[in-house]
């Protein structure tokens, strides 16, 4: 899955964007804002619109408690980070529920 380029360096207009191209495929993001600097490779894991959501999540972040209210802004409830990219479940069952296989004797 390749990632638009043009819309990412759009929605973060308000950041000095620079992309670099690697042999493998994948792309270097490096995002600067004031002293603030932020590298990311695009593989094309995770969907275009979840990149830039996590682009402006880290650099809302800071260390002090007021941008730690802006960053949240950014987070999605529904898609939280996982080892295995898997949705949450609320406890053991209810994944085990959900996992069932049903077959028709």
């Amino acid at each position: 899955m390749k990632h638009d380029l043009e819309s990412i360096r759009s929605a973060l207009s308000n950041y000095e964007v620079e992309m670099t191209p690697r042999p493998d495929g994948s792309i270097v993001l490096t995002v600067g804002h004031k002293e603030r600097q932020l590298v990311r490779v695009l593989d094309g894991s995770c969907s275009t619109q979840e990149v830039i959501r996590l682009i402006h999540f880290d650099m809302a972040l800071d260390e002090d408690g007021q941008s730690i209210n802006e960053a949240v802004k950014h987070c999605s409830a529904t898609q939280l980070p996982t080892y295995s990219r898997e949705p949450l479940f609320r406890t053991r069952i209810s994944r085990l529920w959900a996992m069932r296989k049903l077959t028709k004797k």
